[in-house]
C-alpha cells in the first residue's frame, strides 16, 4: 500500500460513535413508579432524563409458570440463620438493596432465579455463603 493512501487515512478524523438506545428491562411497578416521578419533575434537566428513561422500559411479564423465580418476582426465603426475608427481582432502574430489590444479575438474584418454592439455594456472599429455603413466589 503507498505511503500516500496511509497518510491519507491518518488524517481522516475519527468516526463518531453513536450508541442505539438500551432496551431497559422494568417490573410494571417499576414502570409506573418511572411515570409518577415524571409527573412530578420540574425542571427540565429531570424530565428528559425520565422521558428517555421511560422510552427505553421494556415491561418484562411474569413467566408461564409463576410457581419458578424468574424477573419480577416476590420471593420470601429463611436462612441458616432463621431469617425471613423478601426479595423482589428487578431491573438495574429499580434497585433498591436496602428495600429487598435486587437485579437478576447479582449474586442473590442468580442464585434464586430458576428455583421453586420449597429449594435450597446457596447465596455466595464476600461474608460467606448462606443457605437459603425458598418459601413463595409471588408476581403482582
Amino acid at each position: 500500500m503507498s505511503r500516500a493512501f496511509m497518510k491519507e487515512l491518518e488524517d481522516a478524523p475519527e468516526p463518531k460513535v453513536i450508541a442505539a438506545p438500551r432496551s431497559r428491562p422494568m417490573t410494571p411497578a417499576g414502570l409506573r413508579a418511572l411515570r409518577e416521578r415524571l409527573k412530578r419533575a420540574t425542571d427540565e434537566q429531570t424530565r428528559r432524563a425520565l422521558a428517555e428513561e421511560l422510552e427505553a422500559a421494556t415491561v418484562v411479564k411474569p413467566p408461564e409458570d409463576r410457581r419458578v423465580v424468574a424477573f419480577g418476582a416476590h420471593v420470601t426465603v429463611v436462612g441458616d440463620d432463621g431469617k425471613e426475608r423478601i426479595f423482589t427481582i428487578v431491573g438495574d432502574a429499580e434497585m433498591d438493596v436496602p428495600g429487598g430489590k435486587i437485579t437478576e444479575a447479582s449474586p442473590l438474584g442468580r442464585a434464586l432465579l430458576g428455583a421453586r418454592a420449597g429449594a435450597r439455594v446457596v447465596w455466595k456472599r464476600p461474608i460467606g455463603d448462606l443457605t437459603l429455603e425458598i418459601r413463595s413466589v409471588r408476581y403482582d
